[in-house]
């Protein structure tokens, strides 16, 4: 019943994306699992956005969310939809107030990761977002002043990034793009890139628009810098943690929206150059959506999608499979013991490192040790 719910969760995804004119399903849904799935997974207003396309579709459908048996577990599914909705608009209240801070001193920033991804959403209220992911370039410090001076907190205790709080809603103010504690040579020159793909941005980058209002002084990524920044950033979850179908999903909107605007030769220049974090992951999401969401490709470099056809489908799926059964990072305010369930889970899952970071598992906990004890990158 997992794998039936897993299909049926997909396909409404599909549906509500667009790609996907079948518009029917089993009549045995387990649906209380299919929508624990989806919150799970990060979709659950989205799963819910294919439903109401496939009734609309498929008035007669049997079994479905709409019959008497199933009328509580669709109330308690709706009644989500509304307080995604309502953190979407916090946050893009909580973004404009930032936005005309720094603009008060010229600070430019860009918006990236949910906000950012978001833009490519049939409704983008409905792409959920923990914080506010921002990076500011050379103007770091002086965006740190600027909101201290206007009366907002800034925690530098994290080394690639500030926190703060504007109107309740936390904002990562990122000094770096990636994590630096790993292969020093490689994570090093990805930094560099990405600084220089950041950078263009802030010129070329299309003016930052969240619900329906324009950011002040907040640039979407080109490109170029999210075909680099989203696989990477995925990497950085999965080093430690479980990936969603919200990360696969971002990046399959990514690419046929702004797919085109790649360069595939500076795309596969990286992919050649950068095997740890960042090869086999640009190529495993792209035959993931391809495979699984049924990603159109019309918009995309024939190089991209050739690449991913022809990657191993076994270790897609292996990584595939670990997104609905491998489980959540476990948190811990003691730093000690935080850091020592990392150590644990690094072990029981030591498969990812060889086969998607091409490193040994050892190497791998050695550097991040390594990080943290000479405080690299800081």
């Amino acid at each position: 019943m997992v794998g039936n719910s897993r299909d049926v969760l997909l396909k409404l995804v599909r549906i509500a994306m667009g790609w996907e004119n079948h518009y029917t399903l089993p009549e045995d849904v387990d649906w209380a699992q299919v929508l624990d799935m989806a919150s799970e997974q990060g979709v659950e207003a989205i799963v819910l956005d294919g439903y109401e396309i496939l009734v609309q579709k498929n008035p007669s459908l049997k079994g479905g969310l709409n019959s008497s048996e199933n009328k509580r577990i669709l109330l308690q599914a709706i009644g989500q939809v509304p307080i995604i909705e309502s953190t979407y608009k916090q946050h893009a209240e909580a973004l404009k107030e930032l936005g005309n801070v720094l603009q008060q001193v010229g600070v430019p920033f860009l918006l990236m990761k949910g906000f950012s991804c978001g833009q490519y959403y049939p409704i983008p209220s409905h792409r959920p977002c923990g914080d506010i992911d921002i990076y500011p370039g050379e103007w770091f410090d002086k965006s740190n002043n600027s909101l201290k001076e206007a009366g907002i907190g800034v925690d530098m205790h994290y080394y690639r990034h500030s926190v703060s709080f504007v109107k309740n809603v936390m904002v990562e103010n990122h000094r770096v793009l990636c994590d630096l504690r790993g292969p020093r040579k490689q994570t090093t020159a990805f930094e560099k890139q990405l600084e220089g793909e950041a950078e263009w941005s802030f010129y070329s980058g299309k003016q930052a628009v969240v619900d329906a209002e324009e950011i002040p002084g907040g640039k979407f990524p080109t490109a170029d810098f999210n075909a680099l920044f989203l696989p990477w950033h995925v990497s950085a979850h999965l080093e430690f943690e479980i990936i969603t179908i919200r990360h696969l999903l971002d990046w399959a909107l990514f690419l046929t929206h702004d797919g085109h605007g790649i360069d595939f030769a500076k795309f596969k220049d990286a992919k050649e150059k950068y095997s740890y974090g960042f090869r086999r992951i640009a190529d495993i999401l792209t035959n993931l959506s391809l495979r699984y969401l049924n990603m159109p490709t019309h918009n995309i470099p024939q190089g991209i999608i050739e690449d991913a056809v022809n990657f191993d489908n076994h270790l897609a799926d292996k990584v595939f499979d670990y997104m609905f059964a491998g489980q959540p990072r476990e948190r811990d305010v003691n730093v000690w013991k935080f850091r020592l369930n990392n150590v644990r889970r690094i072990w029981d899952e030591r498969w990812k490192y060889t086969e998607i970071y091409s490193i040994s598992m050892l190497r791998f906990l050695m550097l991040k040790v390594k990080g943290v004890l000479f405080r690299e990158g800081e």
